[in-house]
């Protein structure tokens, strides 16, 4: 029996960040927060901090079948999202069991479509993105990729907001699959801007840029947050708007941890 106690369970497939602030971490810190049960099935292990990745440790993909199974086996889970994958294996396995699972058990998916640390390294291996592209995405309810995974997504680079919504309908038009474009790297510009498609509209969702923070860990935070208010009953629309209200909430109550300020998972909003 029910009760208004209950927590929806969310689901985050991605890699641990023994930073704390990205992956992993971020994702459950986030579900938490945001009043879901987080539960998580590891891709990858990264030796990292908010500096660099150091080194990086797949997962087996039999391994990752057996956390994914665990979870879902025991767990009504209302929404799912992905982070970092890496690899073909580790793709081609989470579609398999998704796309099994979908069938019987509807849940929400949310694909960041992880490919560079904001550092600069790299958390997809090139010989994976035709499989993230063709294989994975077209299961998703919405991706959430930045100007620079957009750009790998269709081959367009942008230089302003005004360009956005176009690139947004560019991808929704190849993928079938609703997009959040998000527009943090237009550093040139007064406000964060992040344009939502669906097929049908376009809704845009702005915050003015804050500075003084890392921000390392905003791309997880972001899709967790949204897969977080969609596993309580959110529409699409309210997911992301109020993601973007708790996202920027963490950033203008960011704190320092370490060498820099970082992001507030359990902000005042």
């Amino acid at each position: 029996m029910s009760s208004m106690n209950d927590k929806p369970v969310t689901l985050t497939i991605a890699g641990s960040d023994s930073g704390g602030g990205a992956g992993i971490q971020a994702d459950l810190k986030t579900f938490t927060a945001l009043r879901t049960f987080g539960t998580s099935a590891i891709t990858c292990l990264t030796a990292q901090n908010p500096s660099g990745v150091t080194g990086i440790l797949e997962v087996d993909a039999d391994f990752l079948e057996k956390q994914i199974s665990a979870v879902m086996d025991y767990f009504p889970v209302k929404a799912i999202k992905t982070g970092m994958l890496f690899s073909t294996s580790i793709i081609e396995r989470t579609h398999s069991l998704l796309s099994a699972r979908k069938k019987t058990l509807p849940f929400f998916l949310v694909i960041d479509p992880v490919m560079v640390a904001t550092s600069g390294a790299k958390l997809l291996q090139d010989s994976a993105i035709d499989a993230l592209l063709n294989r994975l995405i077209p299961l998703a309810e919405l991706i959430t990729p930045n100007l620079d995974e957009a750009e790998i997504l269709c081959g367009k680079k942008i230089k302003s907001s005004s360009e956005m919504s176009d690139l947004a309908k560019d991808i929704f038009e190849k993928f079938g699959v609703p997009v959040l474009l998000k527009g943090g790297h237009l550093q040139n510009e007064k406000m964060a801007l992040d344009i939502l498609y669906d097929g049908k509209e376009i809704y845009k969702f702005e915050k003015p840029f804050v500075t003084g923070f890392y921000a390392h860990g905003t791309g997880c935070t972001y899709s967790s947050a949204i897969t977080s208010y969609l596993a309580l009953g959110n529409s699409l629309v309210e997911a992301v708007g109020n993601a973007k209200v708790y996202l920027h909430a963490a950033i203008e109550q960011a704190y320092t941890a370490g060498k820099d300020r970082t992001l507030n998972h359990t902000p005042k909003i």
